[in-house]
């Protein structure tokens, strides 16, 4: 520490006699090559970290020396790495205020108890500022985890390791083998008459979870003095208190445990995946889905990310050998603006080389970012539910997160001591900071621009379907030939029209021979034979139609394209299959959806300053258009099935409404067919005529992604605008 050798107030603990409490314990410890020594009060089950000068100082005051006395021994030593006066009387305030050390002019109970209500104050504060996850002890399970441990002690050894690994194999395989109707079924992972089954599946693995590191934390030499209910965004979970492994010397010691419960879980989704690829649909299949959901991906998401302090947060604290990584990366920050920014040349980085000093400040930002993301996002998703207790749960995290740092701040600011002698630099700073970023967010333009997903539309294009039944006899044009509009493409054969025909010729012949005969015999019977004749020219005509029809016809100019036609020569065709399309090369357009957040920008005059369009798979293209258009009414289905999400795009739609609709009497269908066309709430449509470029293929269907550019506008009013949509579109306020 930067603290003078000197001290004024060293007269006052100078003559006094200090030494540990009972109770207290002492444990060397190497960190990144150095000694240190942890400290366990045996009454809070805390642990405090201090360095060998500090412990060789306070070995001295156990040797019932006075603090004059003891600092002036560790001088005669060695001078120059024996704490300061400034030092020793840090080092013993916090000692004191912990409750760890009592001297001889107080009692013995009252600084314990002191320093135990403080705790037990701050320990409260803390779950009350963060109750999305508070918790409540219940059980001490040390001697239960003591009695039972012979039990499974097998399992955390090298017997454990393999089957666990043999498992991890297995049900990676069954997985693999088994992926496609893993998909299907996660469909239905969040429906209301799944949860029960999730929530219960949580619970149990959760209560593995935890006994798994109150075992291994025991096997290794640690105590386990705390059980009890975690509630996880207000869903009762249960936890254990495995702090005692701070105090292994091993710091790969301190990682098995804190990875024995995500090893615990990844078992049990190995198991759960077996089990669920052997069984059919079920209770006991539906329990194994479950639990490979929640034994694995949520594990994996919170559990295992270390910016949460979960296990993945503790394990990687002990493989950096920087315990507390957290208040560690906090105080570096801390450093950083007092040092930099406000000019205090006293304060200390907690870092002890600039590699560790940039990670630690990269961890407190990632850190800060994603727990800020998370509480938002989990606010809004209880908001979506519950809006009375979204709100209220939001105004407390306002007042924990904004209000109560920002009061904080102020009054660091205007009392902190170590700002005594540069106050007014810091309240300067920090009211130009301020008003820098309030005038960056008010004040500066800023680009701005909207992107729609868009589908490629030839300009002609036309579907060939057969509106007669045959067989394919004869392929008159082959594939990815131009041809021009009422070209023949293929010839269809039909025997039963054939017959058909001739059986009417027949008719006719007949009737006609009946008719001469009639027309001198009985005038009266020739007179209504025309009816029955014209009867049988109209059943004639329709079937030379049908004839005509088994010739298909290009419907428009363009690239004839059925590469599939010429295997299926000789093969029955149904009436109404689609056997090709006719593709124009001229113009091509864009048709595109906007959100209706979005649309209100579009028929403002002059708002879309510049439209660009990429194609998907031609990233490297950007395509310019022209005649830019937007349709100002609501559609109730989407240009093509492609934009939806069934089809890999992005648009909600509505799966189980399908709307194919060809048009009658003619070889063409609506471009809007398709089942998952419908969105589930009404969009706009756009379009645009794209520019040809040199080097890019346009084929109709293809999807692309248009890139709308408006007026410049300043940060905050852009959030303004988007934060007042996403409360309109989801609270309807």
């Amino acid at each position: 520490m930067n603290l003078p050798t000197f001290d004024e107030s060293w007269h006052l603990v100078s003559p006094r006699r200090i030494r540990f409490r009972p109770g207290v314990e002492i444990f060397p410890q190497r960190y990144r090559g150095q000694r240190w020594y942890v400290i366990k009060d045996g009454l809070s089950g805390k642990f405090f970290r201090v360095r060998p000068e500090a412990y060789l100082f306070l070995c001295e005051l156990e040797r019932n020396s006075t603090v004059e006395e003891a600092w002036q021994a560790r001088l005669g030593i060695d001078p120059e790495h024996s704490p300061g006066q400034g030092e020793v009387i840090k080092l013993l305030s916090q000692l004191h205020r912990a409750g760890l050390i009592s001297s001889d002019v107080e009692g013995d109970a009252q600084p314990v108890a002191d320093a135990l209500g403080r705790e037990r104050h701050q320990q409260q504060v803390q779950q009350w500022s963060n109750v999305l996850f508070f918790r409540i002890p219940l059980w001490n399970p040390d001697s239960f985890l003591r009695r039972t441990l012979p039990l499974v002690r097998w399992l955390y050894g090298p017997v454990g390791l393999v089957l666990w690994l043999g498992m991890l194999l297995w049900g990676g395989r069954e997985l693999l083998e088994n992926w496609s109707l893993f998909e299907q079924e996660g469909e239905g992972f969040l429906s209301l008459a799944n949860l029960p089954w999730m929530y219960a599946v949580m619970v149990v693995i959760k209560a593995v979870h935890e006994f798994s590191h109150g075992y291994m934390c025991r096997r290794l030499g640690g105590e386990v003095p705390e059980m009890g209910i975690m509630l996880l965004l207000f869903n009762p979970l249960p936890y254990v208190d495995a702090s005692s492994s701070t105090a292994f010397r091993s710091k790969w010691h301190r990682i098995l445990v804190g990875g024995a419960g995500m090893q615990a879980e990844l078992l049990i989704a190995s198991v759960s995946a077996v089990v669920w690829a052997n069984t059919g649909p079920g209770a006991v299949h539906a329990v194994a889905y479950n639990a490979i959901l929640v034994a694995s991906i949520i594990t994996l998401l919170f559990n295992a990310n270390p910016l949460l302090r979960y296990d993945g947060y503790h394990m990687l604290s002990d493989w950096l050998e920087t315990p507390n990584l957290q208040n560690q990366s906090r105080l570096m920050a801390l450093h950083q603006v007092k040092r930099w920014l406000f000019g205090v040349t006293t304060s200390t980085s907690p870092a002890s080389s600039k590699n560790e000093a940039f990670w630690l400040t990269v961890y407190y930002y990632a850190a800060l970012i994603y727990r800020t993301l998370m509480v938002v996002g989990i606010l809004w998703f209880i908001s979506q539910e519950y809006l009375i207790f979204g709100a209220v749960m939001a105004i407390v995290f306002t007042f924990a997160w904004i209000l109560v740092p920002m009061f904080k701040s102020l009054s660091y600011l205007w009392t902190g001591q170590d700002l005594a002698n540069n106050r007014t630099r810091a309240v300067l700073l920090s009211g130009l900071m301020v008003a820098a970023i309030v005038g960056f967010l008010v004040l500066v333009p800023f680009p701005q621009n909207f992107r729609a997903n868009a589908v490629v539309r030839a300009d002609p294009y036309a579907r060939v379907f057969t509106t007669t039944e045959g067989w394919l006899h004869q392929v008159l044009v082959p594939s990815g030939t131009m041809v021009k509009a009422g070209q023949a493409l293929l010839v269809m054969r039909n025997e039963e029209l054939d017959a058909k025909l001739r059986l009417i010729q027949a008719q006719r012949a007949e009737a006609s021979a009946q008719a001469r005969v009639s027309f001198e015999e009985n005038p009266a019977l020739y007179q209504s034979m025309k009816t029955y004749f014209r009867a049988l020219d109209a059943s004639r005509e329709k079937v030379l139609a049908e004839q005509q029809d088994l010739t298909l016809r290009a419907p428009c100019d363009g690239r004839w394209l059925a590469p599939d036609l010429t295997l299926r020569q000789g093969e029955a065709i149904p009436r109404g299959l689609e056997l090709g399309v006719v593709q124009g090369e001229g113009d091509f357009f864009i048709s595109a959806v906007v959100k209706q957040e979005d649309v209100s920008r579009l028929f403002t005059p002059e708002q879309v300053q510049q439209t660009e369009v990429k194609l998907r798979g031609l990233a490297d293209h950007t395509l310019d258009v022209s005649d830019f258009s937007a349709i100002p009414a609501e559609r109730e289905s989407l240009p093509s099935a492609a934009l939806g999400i069934l089809a890999g795009g992005v648009t909600a739609v509505e799966s189980s409404r399908p709307n194919n609709r060809q048009l009658p009497g003619t070889g063409l269908v609506e471009s809007q067919e398709g089942k998952g066309t419908r969105p589930t709430e009404p969009v706009f449509e756009i379009r645009a005529t794209l520019k040809p470029e040199e080097g890019v293929r346009l084929l109709h269907g293809q999807l692309a992604v248009a890139r709308m550019s408006l007026p410049a506008e300043p940060l905050l009013s852009q959030w303004t605008r988007q934060l007042r949509q996403l409360f309109q579109k989801g609270y309807k306020l």
